[in-house]
């Protein structure tokens, strides 16, 4: 295992500096907008449909001396050109320094016109353009404000690493890890209502996957319910350590992607039906099988089905949207201890690697144990972003539930949340814990890692932060 100290996140800033306190901080001002990045209907194929819109959303938070500019994208990951060069001009635009820049997606798995990993509308170009200017309306919007921290608990996500007694598949394991804390950072004007509520909840946006639409998931109903409470607010929703975190109610989405997909006893109500999840898990393939049929057209006869399973997963969605958004704002109304109206905005980043290895069998999904050769190192990094009396800890990829809960556990701050699939992207896949280091899933076997090394990198390198960052 390897670290590398670094303040900046392109490498541009010197190490362990921090930003030029040209003043003594001063009252805190912010501002926050949202930009559309919905791709025009005329992009789309195969009959598939838009079912809610999409956003760049951004908040920046100026003390007098620094700012920080938090943007979250409704895309499945932030793409190493769309944070370059996004960065790059938001830095510029704003007067930000980079390292205090924390561009985060929400990991809806249905944010484009192509079915995931295949290029499509929005482009990098389109999102990048709506982060610059998401964060240049933003500063533009300064105004004083206070922030405050607090959590609840809400009970929708579960594990999904699955070992029925002779396989491991995705599914629902009710009694795995998993960390069901909803963080709220609040950002209040002088008038009491917010500017923005940055949150961060564990839970993949999977509602949509595969299904031909256009959505940002429960991310998305979340920030819409709580822009429609709070007109003129920006809600800005952000992963937790979601790696091994889904829905804990999938029955429609599997309905709904099983239907687009034709899956085998898609279409059975019955409440004896067939798991999809092990349907699928008895494919040797299932992602490469579903995908084909993505790209065709649905046929006439399977429309109505689709369409009843399309509305009940859309009522779903809506309904988890509502209730973490309200969650939110009963965390602002009695569960925020204090808040701070200024203080530092500082940053620190460490760059770690762990030893890497390359699949040299690529046919089965989950359940087997492929063989390996060593690959080049896997390049991660970990940061701290303060405001005020308030930490964002980030990474950049996807990491296990017990990653993301023992960070916080040896965190030396009360007001600290983890914010993942962060800045620039880094070349690990998907990071399981010491624990589950043996599963034979899917996101398991096709990490670049090999077992031993990352939960210990991560953690370590997030409480060095600590103990290096300013009292």
């Amino acid at each position: 295992m390897k670290i590398l100290l670094s303040a900046s996140l392109l490498g541009l800033i010197p190490a362990l500096s921090y930003p030029a306190q040209a003043a003594t901080p001063q009252a805190l001002v912010a501002g926050a907008t949202r930009v559309d990045i919905t791709p025009p209907e005329s992009a789309l194929e195969n009959g598939n449909t838009i079912h809610d819109h999409i956003y760049a959303r951004a908040v920046v938070i100026g003390n007098g001396a620094s700012c920080a500019v938090l943007a979250t994208l409704d895309q499945g990951g932030v793409l190493p050109e769309v944070f370059a060069d996004a960065s790059a001009r938001v830095a510029k635009a704003t007067g930000c320094p980079l390292q205090n820049f924390l561009i985060s997606a929400t990991h809806t798995h249905s944010s484009s016109t192509r079915s995931i990993p295949l290029p499509g509308q929005p482009d990098a170009k389109t999102v990048a353009d709506a982060v610059v200017r998401a964060a240049t309306e933003a500063k533009a919007k300064w105004r004083p404000a206070r922030i405050g921290f607090g959590t609840t608990q809400v009970a929708f996500n579960t594990n999904r690493d699955v070992f029925d007694g002779h396989s491991w598949y995705q599914g629902t394991n009710r009694d795995g890890p998993s960390d069901k804390t909803l963080a709220v950072m609040e950002v209040l004007g002088e008038d009491g209502l917010p500017i923005a509520v940055y949150m961060n909840y564990a839970m993949h946006a999977i509602n949509f996957y595969l299904s031909g639409v256009i959505s940002g998931d429960v991310p998305g109903a979340a920030s819409r319910y709580l822009e429609r409470r709070y007109p003129g607010a920006v809600a800005l929703m952000t992963q937790g350590a979601s790696g091994d975190q889904n829905p804990l109610l999938i029955r429609p989405m599997l309905e709904l992607s099983g239907i687009r997909t034709q899956m085998p006893d898609a279409k059975n109500k019955r409440i004896d039906a067939p798991d999809q999840w092990k349907v699928s898990a008895g494919l040797p393939n299932a992602f490469t099988y579903q995908n084909g049929f993505i790209a065709k057209p649905l046929p006439e006869s399977d429309r109505a089905a689709y369409a009843a399973a399309l509305e009940e997963t859309g009522d779903l969605v809506k309904a988890m949207g509502v209730i973490i958004g309200e969650s939110a704002i009963d965390v602002m109304r009695n569960l925020t201890p204090r808040t701070w109206d200024d203080g530092p905005i500082e940053s620190l980043q460490k760059d770690i690697t762990c030893p890497g290895r390359i699949r040299l069998d690529e046919a089965a999904r989950q359940g087997t144990l492929p063989p390996y050769k060593d690959g080049p190192d896997a390049e991660m990094s970990v940061g701290l972003l303060r405001i005020a009396g308030v930490t964002l800890g980030w990474f950049n990829g996807e990491v296990y539930s017990q990653i993301g809960t023992r960070m916080k556990r040896e965190a030396q701050s009360p007001n600290y949340m983890v914010v993942t699939l962060a800045n620039k992207r880094g070349t690990s896949g998907y990071v399981a814990s010491n624990e589950a280091g043996a599963h034979l899933t899917f996101q398991v076997i096709g990490s670049k890692l090999k077992p031993g090394c990352a939960e210990d990198a991560i953690a370590g390198a997030s409480a060095s932060l600590f103990g290096q960052m300013r009292p």
